[in-house]
């Protein structure tokens, strides 16, 4: 594993200027999301060895993508910020140099950004542009996400990257869009054919029912609570 992933942490600010020169001082090779989600997708494909958190945009974070994320931390070195006053001055609540030498010591890995679980819900699948999915195909969803999900398909939509997808369990059955992250085609031994799907454009309201009706409930702010 190269030298620059057996240090990397994964820093949530819209600022990355104001961490550089600090963490590279320590040794550390930051990767910057301004968003919790997009820090939970760098997840995926940076092997990190911890994490810094500016407390106050994690607290803005959606629900949802806030639990998960607070689930993961408590397995990783944490360095906690703060903004403070009118310059939104940085300010650190843990000691960096006591978190270097946490993450120094630390086997980097990757984590899923949000846990799957097993489901069997019906859905219309269609192209982003039938907008009323008159040429929907019936399919099962048959796993599910926050973020997204697995679908079956035998038809694989070539050339298409955003399809819509109709939940019917939802309440609000306003069609999803969603990119297609990959693909498992049809014919393959023993493997069920389908589309991995990422959520890019729903509602609030159908993910907090995707989350209180099929997903495990969050559990309590814990980080959170330790700083407030």
């Amino acid at each position: 594993m190269g030298g620059d992933n057996s240090r990397a942490v994964l820093v949530l600010t819209e600022r990355p200027d104001d961490y550089s020169r600090d963490l590279g001082r320590l040794g550390l090779k930051p990767h910057f999301a301004n968003k919790v989600s997009g820090l939970l997708d760098r997840l995926q494909e940076v092997p990190a060895c911890g994490f810094v958190l500016e407390v106050d945009r994690v607290m803005h974070a959606h629900r949802v993508e806030r639990d998960h994320l607070l689930k993961l931390v408590g397995s990783f070195p944490l360095l906690r910020t703060m903004r403070k006053g009118e310059e939104s001055a940085l300010s650190y609540l843990d000691d960096p140099s006591c978190f270097a030498a946490n993450v120094k010591g630390f086997s980097p890995r990757r984590v899923r950004s949000h846990a799957r679980v097993p489901v069997r819900l019906n859905a219309l699948l269609a192209l982003e542009d039938d907008l009323a999915l008159a040429n929907g195909y019936r399919t099962n969803l048959l796993d599910l996400s926050a973020s997204g999900g697995f679908v079956y398909s035998t038809h694989d939509f070539a050339g298409h990257e955003l399809l819509r997808v109709r939940i019917l369990e939802l309440s609000d059955p306003t069609p999803i869009v969603a990119h297609i992250r990959w693909r498992k085609p049809w014919g393959a031994a023993h493997v069920l054919p389908g589309l991995g799907l990422l959520f890019v454009d729903m509602r609030p309201g159908q993910l907090d029912e995707l989350v209180t009706r099929f997903i495990a409930p969050p559990e309590d702010d814990i980080l959170l609570k330790t700083v407030s």
